[in-house]
């Protein structure tokens, strides 16, 4: 069966490309709406600080509720919190949608369209997200052994997420030429068809199985915290980057609401084009161990985010963002492997929710932060940026910590093989 350890670990493939088709369908909905919320907001009436505030309500979402979903993996199972993710988040995107499309048609007063945007874009969508990763992480753990099958299994999950980070932008910006909304009413369909696939193709948990004993786990374990640091670090830098260029591009740029969906489309593609090409191209070929990604990663970044801040046009924004993605390419795996190679596989699916609760963190703190700074100057968020990058390039390659993970090197074999 699907959850039994014994039988999934001759035949894991097929259930890992499931809960990744569950992360890729989420994250593509995502991406799809994110190149249009920049204009989308000028539109509505809503400041930059407005905008991530709502993003920030959605990550506290996630970051609060990621260990309640890694606890219900293993009490319900993967299949059931799975199929519940992906159908609230379905249901929230829809509401989001309708809700922008009564708010562009001026019937509602603006404090009310953003307690209600609040309410869809930022709290429903936040809970419902934050189940899918956290249950994809635990389940690959669960099934994976060993270093070299660890990474291979996350970089597949990583894959997931930077094919997503591809496509969804990319989608949303050559449907945004149909206007803003189309993205936004599309996205909800997709997440349908996902998990109609889910539903149909996952087989369901054992009835009466005995379920494994959990451990909760501290972020301040020694074992744990320079890699959780390192997690915030990168996803930090991206996410300044991610909820601000939108507004870049119009100003710098000076273009429409339509036109600013669709160039932000293309800029974040860049950067998820990177991190497909590097996840299912060269991390597997590479045969790194987890410490050597982490510090590529975070030296590759620190340029990217230099290139963005002395950016001046849309290509330049592009490339810079490409050179993020190629860094985050690089660290994601090794970011997501060490912590579970460290802990045992009591420990696994609260490790999981660590993990995915750090990255929700960035995009709680990150949108306040980058268009709060944005609103001052528009330079200032990068700024900071390539500052805090540089400072945890310095952090990841003298703290032994992220040297700590025992095992031999990373074998070189192929995403697939």
């Amino acid at each position: 069966m699907f959850e039994n350890s014994s039988e999934a670990a001759g035949n894991s493939r097929r259930p890992i490309l499931l809960v990744c088709l569950a992360v890729f369908g989420l994250m593509t909905g995502q991406q799809m709406v994110n190149p249009i919320l920049a204009p989308l907001a000028r539109e509505l009436g809503f400041s930059e600080l407005a905008l991530g505030l709502v993003m920030t309500v959605g990550a506290s979402g996630v970051v609060l509720t990621s260990p309640f979903w890694g606890r219900r993996a293993i009490a319900w199972g993967h299949r059931p919190v799975l199929l519940t993710s992906l159908v609230g988040a379905m249901a929230a995107l829809l509401a989001f949608a309708v809700v922008a499309q009564v708010g562009l048609s001026g019937v509602l007063a603006v404090p009310l369209l953003f307690v209600l945007v609040l309410l869809t874009r930022g709290l429903a969508f936040g809970l419902a997200w934050a189940a899918t990763p956290v249950t994809a992480q635990s389940y690959v753990a669960d099934v994976t052994t060993g270093e070299a099958e660890r990474i291979r299994g996350m970089s597949l999950f990583g894959a997931a997420q930077g094919l997503a980070l591809a496509v969804g932008p990319a989608l949303g910006g050559l449907l945004s030429f149909g206007g803003l909304l189309v993205p936004m009413y599309v996205a909800p369909v997709i997440l349908g068809a996902i998990a109609v696939v889910l539903w149909l193709s996952l087989p369901k948990p054992q009835a009466h199985r005995e379920r494994p004993v959990t451990v909760k786990v501290s972020a301040f374990d020694r074992r744990m915290w320079p890699f959780l640091t390192a997690c915030f670090g990168m996803y930090l830098g991206l996410t300044l980057v991610l909820m601000t260029v939108g507004f870049l591009l119009q100003d710098r740029l000076h273009l429409a609401a339509d036109e600013t969906g669709q160039a932000t489309g293309l800029v974040m593609l860049a950067g998820a084009g990177m991190i497909v090409l590097v996840q299912a191209l060269v991390i597997p070929r590479l045969g790194w161990r987890p410490a050597r990604l982490i510090q590529t990663g975070a030296l590759i970044m620190t340029v990217g985010m230099v290139a963005v801040t002395v950016a001046q046009t849309g290509v330049l924004v592009a490339v810079g963002v490409g050179v993020l993605g190629l860094g985050l390419g690089f660290g994601m795996p090794g970011i997501m492997s060490a912590p579970t190679l460290l802990a045992g596989k009591e420990e696994q699916s609260s490790v999981a929710g660590l993990l995915n609760s750090c990255t929700a963190l960035t995009f709680m703190v990150g949108p306040l932060i980058g268009n709060g700074l944005y609103e001052i100057a528009p330079a200032v968020p990068y700024v900071l940026g390539a500052v805090m990058m540089a400072a945890l390039t310095v952090f990841v390659f003298v703290h032994p910590g992220v040297r700590q993970v025992p095992a031999a090197r990373v074998e070189a074999r192929a995403l697939a093989g």
